[in-house]
């Protein structure tokens, strides 16, 4: 993805207040693609029905619905097992310069998520949602196939030249779901449906600019799935690392203490979810920056690094190379802490005001606070994951998700049975141990990479 920090960087040359503007517009949207702004058109959602309607009923349900909906496509089923291996089988082909099979592989990609992904929710939801209409069963499960499309598109689309595209692609398809769930969500399917065409319209966009962007004689290969082609070290780190950020989420939804049912089988919290959607939204800053340093200055100096390895460079060079990559990561990291520690400064002190402006209770300020913590906390741990992807440290990256998951799990129940005072704290102090442990990892992984470039190959 080192192209489209090449096109960042080329706005920021232009040296104005714009530019910077746009290059971190840019980088937010990418980053974040459909999961934060899938949040953002959710909570909009609910409020504008609930403004229009006066009850919380339908837009509530729909709010739950959705949230499930992505949860099982982004995390639990199919496309969490599937991202970064398939992100790193393209990296492959495009080293191998065999960008004519990146096309194929991506449809391939998207046909085996619905294939293995239909015959699982089908079932799963006749049976939450037993005394509901057939129209809303085959609502809830094609929005479920188009979001597994979308989030795999995302992959290839972050990537591409025509990021303008993609991002105008993201602003008018949540848009439109806004925009007819105000004059037409008059009723959970209808609901169901807005969003569906919505998701559907972004990616068939989507969809349209990767074809666009690569050229192929065949039409789809699923080379990418047989034993020798498929990374299970990354899936199972993908898959780990999505359970444990969706972890705390399910056991504040159905423990008896914190949370109830909404619709046929599905539970919420009311304690929990209004809070940690506002943290995961103040994230957006931080998302811009980690995106832009990855993709842009530390892809550069990485390229470098390699580069002066494979070209039979000095030794003083490379070392220069490895020393520009650590200087990177360090300012990176700090960078995100600071940036997104100013902004929830500004919501702590702004937080009472926008609960009054939502009705949501004072009782949970507490809990937005320990929480947004975590979100912050959460993008710094997913910088070092990303770093050691780069790095080809697969193994200690998924035993870092695989604690990241056990942590969360057993902290937030920890929480749950200390008591009301204590919720969220399993969340943020699960991130605070990985992030800790992230870096006594990323430490040792610079400073041992001379030798296990050259020795270990």
């Amino acid at each position: 993805m080192a192209g489209i920090g090449f096109e960042l960087r080329k706005i920021l040359k232009e040296d104005r207040l714009l530019s910077f503007a746009k290059v971190y517009g840019y980088s937010a949207i990418l980053s974040s693609g459909p999961w934060v702004i899938s949040i953002l058109a959710i909570v909009l959602v609910g409020f504008i029905n609930l403004a229009n309607l006066g009850e919380v009923s339908d837009a509530f349900r729909f709010q739950v619905v959705v949230t499930y909906a992505i949860a099982l496509a982004s995390s639990l089923i199919i496309t969490g097992v599937l991202q970064l291996p398939f992100t790193r089988y393209v990296a492959d082909l495009i080293f191998k310069h065999k960008e004519d099979e990146i096309l194929p592989s991506y449809f391939g990609a998207i046909f085996m998520a619905w294939i293995l992904g239909l015959p699982i929710v089908t079932p799963f939801y006749m049976w939450v949602f037993e005394e509901q209409s057939l129209l809303f069963l085959i609502g809830v499960i094609s929005t479920f196939l188009i979001l597994c499309g979308v989030w795999i598109s995302s992959i290839l689309a972050a990537s591409l030249k025509y990021y303008k595209g993609v991002v105008w692609a993201y602003f008018v398809s949540y848009a439109l779901i806004v925009l007819f769930s105000y004059y037409f969500g008059n009723s959970i399917e209808l609901l169901l449906f807005i969003f569906f065409f919505g998701n559907a319209i972004l990616f068939v966009i989507l969809l349209t600019l990767i074809v666009k962007s690569y050229e192929s004689t065949i039409f789809m290969k699923i080379d990418f799935f047989l034993a020798d082609n498929f990374y299970w070290t990354l899936g199972i780190a993908g898959l780990m690392y999505n359970l444990g950020a969706w972890v705390d989420k399910f056991i504040f939804w159905y423990h008896p203490s914190t949370g109830h049912t909404v619709i046929g089988k599905l539970n919420a919290s009311i304690v929990y979810d209004m809070p940690i959607f506002l943290a995961y939204l103040s994230i957006l800053p931080g998302m811009a920056i980690f995106f832009y340093r990855l993709e842009s200055d530390f892809a550069e100096k990485y390229d470098l690094y390699y580069d002066a390895v494979r070209s039979g460079g000095t030794l003083s060079t490379i070392i220069g190379y490895k020393n520009d990559m650590i200087d990177v990561i360090r300012h990176s990291i700090h960078e995100i802490l600071m940036i997104q520690g100013i902004i929830d400064i500004i919501l702590f002190l702004t937080a009472p005001a926008v609960f009054d402006i939502l009705h949501i209770p004072q009782l949970y300020l507490g809990l937005l606070y320990i929480l947004t913590i975590g979100a912050m906390l959460q993008i710094a741990f997913m910088s070092v994951l990303a770093i050691l992807y780069y790095l080809d440290r697969k193994h200690v990256a998924m035993w870092l998700c695989v604690l990241f998951f056990v942590a969360n799990t057993g902290l937030t129940l920890i929480s749950i049975e200390l008591g009301p005072a204590y919720f969220g704290y399993g969340y943020t102090v699960s991130l605070l141990i990985v992030f800790i442990a992230s870096l006594a990892v990323i430490r040792n992984e610079m400073d041992r990479l001379d030798y296990e470039t050259f020795m270990l190959q």
